[in-house]
């Protein structure tokens, strides 16, 4: 049994109920090595946060055989060919205060004149608010945005925050 700060807990049950914490008498304390981090200081490239992405690290997908148009070892972006005339572009893994304000700058860069932006989400295995609402700032203006292949916890997150309704924002199935 491993020993923590709150390994035995006592609820007292009554309408406002208390939990009256504290070790477990009988339990042996146990230390525990902490997990080595993914982000090291040994050989790796630096991303746009300064911090250094070990070549261990997993890296996004790659997707189809066209090259990134972005890349910074934790999200990338390439051009996806779309169902319609126009542009798409995939985005495969992580959006996240690391890697957030590229996604905006590309983005805005890629979308500048565009009247209608597909987007292939089905290799993005997580995204915070602050990433979906880039994303779904796209919209804003009149522009047309169409989100392809949105995994379920995303579509979840959407639907709850009540963005998958925005205007000019398309859920294709």
């Amino acid at each position: 049994m491993l020993r923590t700060e709150l390994d035995h807990a006592v609820v007292e049950p009554g309408p406002a109920a208390r939990i009256a914490a504290g070790p477990h008498p009988a339990a042996p304390a146990v230390t525990m090595p902490r997990p080595r981090a993914d982000i090291s200081p040994g050989p790796g490239r630096a991303d746009p946060g300064g911090r250094v992405i070990s070549p261990s690290t997993p890296q996004p997908p790659q997707l189809g055989d066209e090259p990134a148009v972005y890349d910074d070892g934790v999200l990338r972006i390439t051009r996806s060919p779309a169902p319609s005339p126009a542009p798409g572009y995939a985005l495969a893994g992580e959006i996240d205060e690391s890697t957030v304000r590229g996604l905006a700058a590309k983005l805005a860069e890629l979308a500048a004149n565009l009247d209608e932006v597909h987007l292939d989400l089905g290799a993005l295995a997580y995204s915070d608010l602050a990433g979906l609402r880039v994303i779904v700032q796209l919209a804003a203006g009149g522009r047309r945005v169409v989100l392809h292949r949105v995994p379920p916890h995303l579509r979840a997150v959407l639907a709850i925050v009540g963005w998958d309704a925005a205007p000019g924002l398309e859920l294709a199935s």
